[in-house]
């Protein structure tokens, strides 16, 4: 998974936030790392407010540590992100990913410098991006919970090639393939800036897969 503990997909496997008690589950090559605890009063030297009974505003300016009153309220959906490059075929489960541009149609999903996908990643054109519904959780166990440096995730499904030979997941709810404009680095995550060339929906219908959904799920990298 891309992320999970302190992060969206960290929380839910591997590839990103963590709530603490949560498995991590970004996808077993896109996990985050996870902070196991947090100060009781979610300021940078953890006092609470006097008679707030919550917590205080963290400091502007002032050590920077897991802002996890915001954070841990966040529940996004997750995705599947494969690459292809050099002849090497990589996916991930992820949950940092979202619409970043109306006009023109823009799309943006973070991966994990610690995972397999992202090294596959920096040298891919294209990038396929795939919707899950919460049936479909068997994917999203292959994708977060395997890691692509000891298995061949893509002989366990059916998928095809897409522009420049982007791996297609056959049966997704929804897939985009974009071809990557932009990397920009966010920290332990570099963001992948899609201009979408194509794209299909003809999988399942119904509620798609959430970061709340995909939490048990053990990620099978480690997330550095």
């Amino acid at each position: 998974m891309n992320g999970v503990p302190g992060t969206p997909e960290a929380r839910a496997v591997s590839q990103a936030r963590p709530v603490p008690g949560r498995a991590a589950v970004d996808g077993s090559d896109c996990m985050a790392d996870e902070n196991g605890t947090r100060d009781a009063g979610g300021t940078a030297d953890g006092d609470e407010r006097a008679g707030g009974g919550g917590r205080a505003p963290g400091p502007v300016g002032g050590p920077q540590r897991d802002p996890g009153v915001f954070f841990d309220r966040l529940n996004p959906d997750m995705c599947v992100v494969t690459a292809v490059a050099g002849g090497e075929r990589a996916g991930c489960l992820v949950g940092f990913a979202s619409q970043c541009s109306i006009r023109p149609p823009r799309f943006a999903v973070w991966l994990s410098k610690a995972n397999h996908t992202y090294r596959v990643a920096r040298a891919a054109q294209y990038l396929a991006v795939h919707l899950l519904t919460r049936e479909q959780r068997d994917l999203a166990e292959l994708f977060g919970g395997e890691t692509g440096d000891e298995v061949d995730k893509f002989a366990r499904l059916h998928w095809r090639e897409g522009p420049a030979g982007a791996a297609v997941l056959e049966g997704a709810a929804a897939w985009l393939v974009g071809s990557v404009l932009h990397r920009i680095d966010g920290g332990d995550h570099v963001g992948h800036v899609l201009d979408p060339v194509q794209w299909g929906g003809e999988g399942p219908d119904g509620p798609l897969l959430r970061l709340s959904d995909a939490v048990g799920i053990e990620a099978g990298h480690p997330a550095d």
